[in-house]
């Protein structure tokens, strides 16, 4: 497992109130330049479609801001586990 990889094995973790994380991180990924978000869903999930890439855009406000179109180079993010509703 490299070090930007976390061990999804064990499922989703529980909070310290006992709910389970809704977007429960498998991955980091470094922003490449002129790499946009739609580019790393189809990556990671093999769709470039919005309800894709806004699911890492939403597990990333906090790094990214409120506009999906502010990432820059350098930028790690986090890339949640698909929701099985959006499994092919």
């Amino acid at each position: 497992m490299s070090p930007r990889e976390f061990d999804d094995s064990k499922g989703p973790q529980k909070s310290k109130a006992g709910k389970s994380e809704q977007k429960y991180i498998t991955k980091e990924h470094t922003i490449a330049p002129d790499e946009a978000l739609s580019a790393i869903a189809l990556h990671y999930y093999g769709h470039a479609t919005p309800p894709y890439y806004n699911l890492i855009f939403e597990a990333n406000k906090d790094v990214i801001g409120e506009s999906a179109n502010d990432t820059r180079p350098g930028m790690v993010i986090k890339i949640p586990v698909l929701p099985d509703n959006m499994k092919d």
